[in-house]
């Protein structure tokens, strides 16, 4: 769902800009959620450099896939084209990428010198290696052939100089490669939904400091950005606020684990707690007015999350 915030300039830049919309919770980890907030060039800019990684951070990468069974889609969105490693039957690591809702084996070579190909992949490079050897079109696909049915793990002479190996792999696990999200992402995740909080409040020169910081990453000492795990993971992202006397506090809980504390001292909002959750089993988004009301399973569907006139 998109929602019309009525901005007449772009949420981050500032510029009178046509706006597009933008999710509040990045899309490639399960957001549903959308406003009218950035322009073009900052929606596409920040999109490449921060919110593409999202996908990426290890410990989301963990809780997808602690979570496949119950969230079957997101997962296969969420890691085509990822790294894993898996193992054949002799115990050695096996490099794959989950292309298409099947694992599919690196091309890569082993010590002793022998090619290690995925099997749909592998026919290729052997048709071409049988055909230098000068075997005629009739014997390739009877050694193609006879590859294509014989059993797992069994050793298959595909011509006098050529020796292939149908190898099975199991045991596949992430790689957990890529870095962490950057800060900034989650900073970003949470000024938009003081964008949705706030309205047109979110243009004070005040958060110049946070528009600069997502845009370059230039610190202050106004704001900071803490990281905890929970107890179990869930099929919910939940983002909401905390406006007290002596500043303002944004968690973000993504899958139930992973939790970011985001402080931004001296900001004092008069403005309801609303909890957003992105229900990622039944694909939807639920609005409380209040962290009181989420706790109680008080939940509406209104195009637009409820604020009073506030000030920053």
């Amino acid at each position: 769902m998109i929602i019309s915030t009525q901005f007449d300039r772009c949420s981050i830049c500032l510029e009178p800009k046509p706006l597009t919309s933008e999710h509040i919770i990045p899309e490639s980890i399960g957001g549903t959620l959308s406003a009218e907030l950035q322009c073009v060039d900052c929606n596409s800019n920040l999109g490449s450099e921060l919110v593409s990684q999202a996908k990426q951070d290890p410990v989301l990468r963990l809780a997808i896939w602690s979570l496949r069974n119950k969230l079957p889609e997101l997962y296969l969105s969420m890691e085509q084209g990822q790294r894993y490693y898996a193992k054949d039957v002799s115990g050695k690591e096996v490099p794959v990428k989950l292309k298409v809702g099947r694992f599919e084996t690196e091309p890569h070579k082993r010590e002793d010198g022998s090619l290690i190909l995925d099997t749909k992949k592998g026919e290729k490079n052997m048709r071409q290696q049988l055909a230098k050897e000068g075997l005629t079109s009739n014997e390739i696909e009877r050694s193609i052939q006879q590859l294509r049915e014989a059993p797992e793990n069994t050793q298959i002479r595909l011509s006098s100089e050529r020796v292939a190996i149908k190898w099975g792999v199991e045991s596949f696990f992430p790689t957990l490669e890529k870095p962490e999200m950057d800060p900034r992402l989650v900073a970003l995740v949470a000024y938009n939904y003081l964008c949705l909080l706030l309205g047109k409040d979110i243009f004070n020169d005040w958060f110049d400091f946070l528009r600069r910081f997502i845009l370059s990453g230039v610190q202050n000492d106004r704001l900071t950005i803490e990281t905890f795990s929970s107890r179990k993971y869930t099929c919910f992202h939940r983002l909401y606020p905390e406006f007290s006397h002596s500043g303002t506090k944004i968690s973000l809980e993504l899958f139930g684990w992973l939790v970011y504390i985001i402080q931004i001292k001296d900001l004092i909002i008069r403005a309801p707690n609303a909890v957003y959750i992105e229900d990622l089993k039944n694909k939807r988004f639920l609005l409380a007015e209040s962290i009181e009301q989420a706790k109680r399973g008080e939940f509406h569907s209104n195009r637009h999350i409820p604020y009073d006139t506030n000030e920053a």
